[in-house]
């Protein structure tokens, strides 16, 4: 038989839908049935029984209320969604069963806790689509729209969010590891898509957000919105508008060459460490962070916007004025969390104490300025807009109402100053001496009776009572009525105690009715400052950046680049990042010289040698540059790139049904599609996945197709085993390079070191015999070495390279190919291979 709280969490369930529901029941989170079974594995508690051998058996677990937020991600992680049911009233206030709500619904791409998560919505229109995308901790809303299915690939997989919306039938991406959520078609039809816009900014029309060209992102921004509302109970107050993303502005890196060149994610694991992100990383802030995110994704392409803000870094990396400024940057939280937490309706009062504190410090951040004299260049170098609010009304606000430490909890009272609402003040007194009267009381009854053990004690389900032991029961007054019975004790309470009872429950519901009244004023308040507030976000984010891009600098001993001619790349003593911060002085610092001119190169060189490093080099050194980032070399002179496209490393998609080769190829293609005379291409070791005539007829069409291109050749890098490619170079638009090493009695040793001209050869037996590879099969491969017919050597000036492709004539071959084979007979094709076989010298 179904009790009534299994007909409560029945209905809650039917709301939650897919997701798993998590009912507070006292100080646990209770997950049932079907849930539970699901749950359990994946949280990694016990799986018990609720309700065991009764009519309403089912399945059950559990987690503490507090260690909520811990648990949550694993769920996320695994691609569920969590309903969480709060109660609605207080124990006290009703009779019987507990009234429930769902508050709210965490999805993948909804959880606050990690800002890095972005929920996004996916429509197409023909063979338009637009994309729109929003990381609700800090309420950043975009929206994207293109044209074509590669286009759309290369865009999700560069963002990656956490969860996809997708109408009911439409078309899936395949590709794409994400959680997947199906919402009915109509909700992103074009005209009820675009009233739902217009509805949830309260605008009148698109055209000042730009949105109206676009149908298709109209459609999922609105599927989008529909979705936030259903999962957070409401209109989250920080969502204030939308950021309109044209192709025009799209990234320097996409996720293919972000991943080559492991900005954001290494090799190794896919984590931080060791990625250009993480070396950069000196925030002090997590706004900071975040924002170095978005402009290592988004660089500057306008000349005097990267101009300006490298002399803000210049500015920065003298100690004596970056320090003091990360100092106090340091003791700021992060402003745009806050504020989310408080639009979602879940922000608690130590967050407001966070704020305060938060608001506080940015107060000195003027003062520090004009103390030192710094505030006419930091004014002219825009590093602290005049402009920007510092909110100091509401700082004063929360300095005079909230207390020095507020508590988590409204229910234990104390988060709002006295003197702030007289009546608060008189409830609060009220109380106090209740409590008074309440402690003399027990004195009084505990000389009376004699029981010195006597006390007081209150427990939520029977209030106050006096507790007396079996031992003492022939001492209790005559005036003592009897409340409860345990086995080693007796409960008691008395008229004079109701009354104090009555009393001081009356003013404990008072105080927290009023301090809980108080706060939501302040919480209101946060609300109508959010513009501001989030004008100040932005602008302690970019300090705290440039200050940490400073930083690097300083501590790294990098050099401001210089913007050259269009198609110019020259580096001189140029360093790769991350190596030289894992090595120091150790790592060796290579040149390069590309021009209009000759804006190619040939590398050629041993594995291990150092060509993939060198490579890497000059396209990290091009997103930092471009980023506003100080780089690590003695000079970096370029003209601005408008994408950099890598091909490098090998790797299989089984997943997808694409072998390395495939891989290698549709990477490739990709390049030859999309470069531009302003781009920055990176191909190594092109061609090594088939066959060695496949692969180096393709690698040379490849080089020949990037050097002829309309309009230019891309400054290009070619790594290469193909000594063959090294003719190129008699193109003067192409240079030779290749990697130095030293051989001595055998022995191989790499010198990382880059120069012109091609390399002699490959090395390849003397690398295998670094790897560890057994003595046997080193003699093995060099008799076989020396048995195979001699290849050409790498041309050079004294030596014309051969033809591609010319062979001397083959006999067999011509032989073979005279058979008539439809008219002989198997027995007659065996005799004609065995003479042949017999004939062979």
């Amino acid at each position: 038989m179904s009790t009534p709280m299994m007909q409560q969490i029945a209905g809650l369930k039917r709301e939650a839908g897919d997701a798993v529901l998590l009912t507070r029941m006292g100080d646990f989170y209770e997950i049932l049935g079907e849930d539970a079974i699901r749950a359990a594995p994946v949280l990694e508690i016990a799986l018990t029984m609720r309700g065991k051998g009764t009519d309403s058996e089912t399945p059950m677990c559990g987690v503490p209320h507090f260690a909520l937020d811990s648990y949550l991600p694993k769920l996320l992680a695994a691609g569920f969604s969590a309903a969480i049911a709060e109660p609605t009233a207080k124990a006290e206030e009703v009779k019987g069963l507990l009234p429930r709500a769902l508050k709210r619904i965490i999805t993948p791409g909804t959880w606050l806790d990690d800002d890095a998560r972005w929920l996004g919505a996916l429509h197409r229109s023909g063979a338009t689509w637009g994309l729109a995308l929003l990381q609700l901790a800090s309420g950043a809303l975009r929206v994207l729209p293109g044209e074509g299915e590669e286009a759309l690939r290369a865009t999700l997989e560069r963002i990656s969010p956490q969860e996809l919306i997708l109408a009911e039938g439409a078309p899936d991406v395949p590709e794409l590891e994400a959680a997947r959520t199906r919402l009915p078609a109509w909700r992103f039809e074009a005209s009820r898509a675009r009233q739902q816009v217009l509805a949830f900014f309260g605008w009148q029309h698109l055209e000042g957000v730009g949105l109206d060209p676009y149908p298709a992102a109209v459609g999922a921004l609105a599927a989008l919105l529909d979705h936030v509302e259903a999962t957070q109970k409401g209109r989250p107050a920080h969502l204030q508008g939308v950021s309109l993303e044209l192709g025009a502005s799209g990234p320097l890196l996409d996720a293919t060459s972000a991943r080559h060149l492991e900005v954001f994610a290494n090799g190794l694991d896919g984590g931080k460490a060791g990625t250009l992100a993480a070396l950069l990383d000196q925030c002090r802030t997590r706004m900071g962070s975040r924002l170095l995110k978005a402009w290592l994704e988004q660089p500057l392409r306008d000349r005097a916007a990267l101009e300006r803000r490298w002399s803000q870094v210049a500015w920065l990396t003298e100690d004596r004025r970056r320090g003091p400024l990360q100092t106090l940057l340091a003791r700021v939280p992060d402003l745009d969390r806050l504020l989310g937490r408080v639009a979602l309706g879940l922000a608690a009062p130590p967050e407001l104490a966070q704020l305060r504190e938060g608001l506080a410090v940015l107060q000195k951040l003027p003062a520090l300025l004009q103390d030192e004299g710094w505030a006419p260049e930091v004014a002219d170098l825009g590093l602290w807009p005049a402009e920007t609010p510092l909110c100091g009304s509401l700082l004063a606000e929360l300095q005079r109402c909230l207390a020095e430490a507020p508590p988590l909890d409204l229910e234990k009272g104390g988060a709002i100053r006295d003197g702030v609402d007289p009546e608060l003040d008189a409830v609060r007194r009220l109380a106090r001496d209740a409590k008074q009267v309440m402690l003399e009381l027990e004195e009084e009854e505990r000389r009376a009776s004699g029981i010195q053990s006597l006390k007081i004690k209150y427990n939520r389900v029977f209030g106050y009572y006096f507790e007396i032991t079996k031992a003492n029961l022939g001492a209790v007054p005559a005036h003592f009525l009897r409340k409860q019975t345990l086995a080693n004790a007796e409960r008691f309470t008395t008229e004079k105690l109701v009354a104090f009872e009555q009393r001081l429950l009356s003013a404990e519901g008072d105080q927290v009715r009023l301090e809980m009244a108080q706060v939501q004023r302040l919480l209101a308040l946060v609300l109508e400052s959010r513009a501001d507030l989030t004008a100040l976000a932005r602008a302690t984010a970019a300090l705290d950046l440039l200050a940490a891009l400073a930083e690097r600098a300083r501590l790294s001993g990098w050099t401001r680049p210089e913007l050259g001619e269009e198609r110019d790349l020259v580096l001189a003593a140029a360093r790769h990042p991350m190596l030289e911060a894992r090595l120091g002085r150790e790592c060796i610092p290579n040149d390069l010289a590309f021009t209009a001119d000759q804006p190619m190169a040939v590398v050629t060189g041993p594995n291990m040698g150092g060509k993939s490093t060198f490579l890497r080099t000059a396209a990290l050194l091009v997103v930092l540059a471009q980023t506003g980032s100080f780089v690590p070399a003695e000079l970096m002179r370029f003209g601005l790139v408008d994408r950099i496209f890598t091909r490098i490393g090998a790797s299989d998609q089984l997943a997808r049904g694409q072998s390395t080769f495939m891989v290698e190829m549709t990477e490739t293609a990709r390049i030859l599609n999309q470069a531009t005379s302003a781009s920055l291409v990176i191909l190594d070791e092109i061609g090594r996945g088939t066959s060695t005539r496949d692969g180096l007829a393709l690698a040379e069409a490849i080089a020949e197709a990037l050097r002829d291109m309309r309009g230019g050749a891309p400054r290009t890098l070619f790594a290469t085993h193909y000594f063959e490619m090294t003719k190129l170079a008699d193109d003067a638009r192409v240079q030779n390079l290749h990697v130095e090493v030293q051989e001595w009695e055998e022995q191989l040793h790499f010198l990382h070191r880059v120069a012109p001209g091609p390399a002699d050869r490959s090395y390849g037996i003397q690398v295998a015999r670094l790897a560890g590879l057994p003595r046997r099969v080193i003699q093995r491969a060099q008799r076989l070495l020396a048995q195979a017919p001699e290849v050409p050597k790498a041309p050079t000036p004294l030596q014309p390279a051969l033809p591609l492709f010319e062979v001397e004539p083959d006999p067999l071959r011509a032989e073979l190919e005279a058979l008539d084979l439809n008219r002989m007979t198997p027995l007659e094709a065996l005799t004609w291979l065995a003479m042949k076989q017999r004939e062979r010298p």
